[in-house]
C-alpha cells in the first residue's frame, strides 16, 4: 500500500482531525460499496473517484482526498 504524505494531505484540510474523519468516513463508504458490489446488491454509495491501482479503501480515500476529489462540510465550530 503506497499512502501519501501527510503534508500534502493536510494541505487540503483545516487539521490532522479532520483528515483522519474525513478518511475514516470515506473508507468506511468504499468498504460498503465494494461489500456491496461484491454481492451483486444495488447501493447508492458513490464509487471511487479515484483509481488508486488497489481495492483498498483507505489507500482510495487518501488519493481521493489528495486529488481534492472529496471535501468536507463542518456543521458546528465546536463548543463557545
Amino acid at each position: 500500500m503506497s499512502l501519501p504524505n501527510i503534508d500534502e494531505l493536510l494541505d487540503k484540510v483545516d487539521n490532522k482531525f479532520t483528515l483522519c474523519i474525513e478518511m475514516a468516513k470515506r473508507s468506511r463508504e468504499l468498504a460498503d460499496y465494494f461489500k456491496a458490489k461484491k454481492n451483486m446488491e444495488r447501493t447508492n454509495i458513490i464509487a471511487p473517484l479515484a483509481s488508486a491501482g488497489s481495492v483498498d479503501p483507505l489507500e482510495i480515500a487518501f488519493n481521493e482526498i489528495k486529488e481534492g476529489k472529496i471535501d468536507y462540510l463542518r456543521v458546528k465550530d465546536g463548543i463557545k
